[in-house]
């Protein structure tokens, strides 16, 4: 599932991805309905590494929904639940990856 080197997750070096992940969570606010929201800019050093890691993440959901399609339990997700799916699957593995 995850795609890890040693000191990268989804083929992007994590100390590149954290500068990107820490900026969307401090961006991030709680509305009353209980959805985490938030709007930010990245320049290119920050956010370049993690739309090539997210769209690594999204490639391998749509893999995965590929191999779903005609069974029983097929959801089929708009992108932008796609987009969504791919940065919680990415902060899942940052969040697993030991320290070295």
């Amino acid at each position: 599932m995850n795609v890890r080197h040693e000191s990268s997750i989804y083929g992007e070096p994590i100390e590149d991805l954290l500068p990107g992940l820490l900026a969307i969570q401090d961006a991030m606010t709680l509305g009353a309905d209980g959805m985490y929201r938030g709007s930010f800019a990245l320049g290119p050093k920050v956010g370049a590494p993690l739309q090539r890691a997210l769209m690594r993440v999204e490639a391998e959901l749509l893999g995965e929904d590929a191999d779903l399609v005609g069974c029983q339990n097929f959801q089929n997700r708009t992108p932008g639940q796609r987009a969504a799916d791919a940065l919680v699957r990415l902060v899942q593995a940052v969040g697993e990856r030991k320290p070295d």
